[in-house]
């Protein structure tokens, strides 16, 4: 099982119909307020969202960004909210903690979105359509990045790697992306790591390889993130 584990970032975007979402009424200043009353937000602003799950389209108003709030849990444990944006027709909660908060924070939101109503008298937001995941997972395991790759493969890589070395001990450390394709679509564009759409799996940033500590991505969130953790150490362990 692996060890060290934190849960870096939770996101999850819950998308809407058309006309769903009414972006007019939640730019109002008065909405903005209590929204960032409501989870304490340090910054609160009528803008473009970042486009953390694809492409944001150009509307006016352009959405709303609230950043760095937080989240008392039940058993009250503070969740860091890095971001709460409204688009055209999605809603991204981004935490740094577990998915589960997410969903507690969106009930939260929808209940006081609930109380109010557009110019027209309809909602101000409906039910989503579909809610998409994604969540970042760093951890220590027992095997190098090397274990990914058949003897043949890695007797290879090693002597390229160690040609032109001179007195300098090498290691192999491949980045490994997985993308979900239709096979009989051309490929538009490749997953990299922060791809809310791709399963990456690296080396963490500012650790030495040594360590076995590895930087996770992907489309899932954080639970079924940690299943597929220990599912994938348990598969290299039985190689």
């Amino acid at each position: 099982m692996p060890e060290d584990i934190k849960v870096l970032a939770s996101r999850k975007a819950y998308e809407f119909h058309t006309d769903d979402l009414r972006l007019s009424t939640l730019s109002m200043k008065p909405v903005q307020v209590q929204i960032q009353q409501l989870f304490q937000f340090q910054a609160a602003a009528m803008g473009s969202p970042l486009p953390t799950f694809g492409n944001v389209p150009v509307t006016y108003p352009p959405g709303m960004v609230f950043n760095m709030g937080t989240w008392l849990t039940p058993d009250e444990q503070l969740i860091p909210i890095r971001l709460l944006h409204f688009e055209q027709r999605r809603v991204v909660i981004d935490v740094t903690g577990p998915s589960s908060a997410i969903t507690a924070i969106f009930e939260r939101l929808q209940q006081f979105l609930s109380e109010l109503q557009a110019a027209d008298g309809s909602p101000v937001i409906g039910k989503p359509e579909r809610i998409l995941d994604y969540s970042e997972i760093v951890a220590r395991f027992p095997f190098s990045l090397e274990s990914f790759f058949v003897p043949s493969l890695g007797n290879l890589f090693a002597r390229i790697a160690h040609k032109g070395a001179k007195n300098i001990k090498l290691s192999i450390a491949p980045m490994f992306v997985i993308q979900v394709l239709p096979e009989n679509e051309e490929v538009a564009a490749l997953g990299v790591p922060g791809d809310p759409y791709a399963f990456t799996f690296a080396l963490r940033t500012g650790t030495r390889p040594e360590e076995h500590i590895y930087a996770s991505n992907a489309p899932l969130d954080s639970e079924a993130h940690l299943s597929y953790l220990n599912e994938l150490e348990s598969s290299l362990r039985s190689e």
